[in-house]
């Protein structure tokens, strides 16, 4: 595709949007952090970084159903069933809405035992975190749909705004004295603030005439193919995080504390190059499972934002890869150069993973699963190789290249096989 054909294309005009918007909220948050660093004392801060934590576990099923509803959104929204549209959204919020309430439910009966496990010095905070976790999951609903539709400067600007009201909230609150409480609620209220505006930038689905014949139950009976959609897409994420985390878990298993923590500086920085092409997921899926709806050619988007895709990568791992001892300094510290050496071939490493990440929202927005047994293959032959060989972290990053490049070539096997299968030389 030419440079002017894909900028006259609005889906991949306001892709570029999301994309920046994307980068820009995760540049916010990563501030959020620093900013809480500075604002809290070391103990405190520690117990927030552990809420998050904590939070980013509990939230894990969000990712999942945004897809589902951006996957069936893309869908509906192809076949012209402005009323199925409707129906998912209520369905699925519904649902999602349901199960957070029994989730906050069991968090704050356990709130004294998650005080305890967690050592925190209040309970509030862990009534605070159950009451983020319901919220989060909700709202992901919206965002999905909004991704669904290709209505991307719209997921963009909640996306930012969320970001930038979390640290306008949190700055407020803890300069009043509020302290912790003050740092979560950064996390609490602007779900709940952006929400409407939210629910405003698809106000046409949310009015929509109902149509009886356009049941959702059309897509299989009761909704089962959306939520088998959603527990493969679950596992996709299961097994995406293990490929991604497990040279972290094995080192600490294997290494000193020193080295344990000099592993996990350079790894973080690193993980940026990863980081710096997820929102192109975003931008792949709702196209491609619009264009397969349509029964239109979902390669030649694949071709374009791969592209795109390999040049992000490169720049973020060429600049890490040159300027590493100053990264490290600036973000960490003089004690943690000893990471300088290894932070340019962890950038190649993640630059990889950013195209297994990539890709496989691509085959989930085909509704074709094969390929996560690619990635369980690669998350076993990590665990196997790293364990037999870890004489230092170069040999680390070696056998995590190994684990990434199989499971590469093994998700690129599965698409020209798909191409064969369409006739696509």
């Amino acid at each position: 595709m030419k440079l002017k054909e894909f900028w006259q294309e609005q889906a991949y005009r306001q892709g570029i949007v999301l994309f920046m918007g994307g980068m820009i909220a995760n540049a916010l948050n990563y501030f959020y952090r620093v900013l809480m660093g500075r604002m809290l004392n070391p103990e405190l801060y520690g117990e927030l970084t552990v809420m998050i934590s904590f939070f980013l576990i509990l939230i894990v099923p969000t990712a999942p159903l945004q897809l589902v509803a951006a996957k069936f959104s893309a869908v509906f929204e192809a076949e012209d069933f402005s009323s199925k549209l409707k129906r998912l959204f209520i369905y699925l919020t519904k649902i999602t809405t349901l199960a957070s309430l029994a989730l906050t439910g069991f968090i704050v009966f356990f709130a004294c035992k998650v005080q305890d496990f967690l050592k925190l010095s209040s309970i509030n905070y862990v009534y605070i975190l159950a009451g983020t976790v319901a919220v989060t999951l909700i709202s992901g609903i919206t965002k999905g749909v909004l991704q669904g539709l290709k209505r991307f400067s719209k997921l963009a600007f909640i996306t930012v705004l969320e970001a930038v009201t979390r640290i306008a909230i949190a700055w407020v609150l803890v300069s009043l004295g509020f302290r912790m409480v003050g740092a979560l609620s950064g996390f609490f209220v602007p779900p709940i603030l952006l929400y409407l505006p939210a629910i405003y930038f698809i106000r046409d689905i949310v009015t929509a005439p109902d149509n009886p014949s356009e049941d959702i139950s059309g897509t299989n009976s009761n909704g089962k193919e959306i939520w088998r959609y959603f527990a493969w897409s679950t596992l996709v994420f299961l097994f995406l995080n293990t490929l991604l985390s497990v040279d972290k878990v094995l080192v600490k298993h294997f290494f000193s504390p020193f080295d344990a923590g000099i592993f996990a500086a350079f790894t973080t920085l690193g993980q940026a190059v990863f980081i710096a092409v997820t929102a192109l997921g975003g931008i792949i899926f709702p196209i491609t499972a619009s264009k397969q709806a349509s029964k239109e050619d979902y390669f030649q988007p694949l071709k374009t934002i791969s592209i795109v895709t390999f040049f992000v990568a490169g720049f973020a791992s060429l600049v890490l890869w040159l300027f590493s001892k100053e990264f490290i300094n600036i973000f960490f510290g003089s004690e943690y150069l000893g990471g300088a050496p290894f932070l340019g071939y962890y950038s190649i490493a993640m630059g990889i993973f950013g195209f297994i990440f990539f890709l496989s929202y691509f085959f989930m927005a085909l509704n074709n699963f094969k390929f996560l047994y690619v990635l369980i293959a690669g998350s076993i032959i990590e665990v196997i190789l790293i364990s037999l060989w870890h004489d230092g972290f170069y040999q680390v990053i070696s056998m995590f290249f190994i684990s990434l490049i199989v499971s590469l070539a093994g998700m690129i096997f599965l698409i020209i096989e798909d191409k064969k299968k369409n006739g696509i030389v």
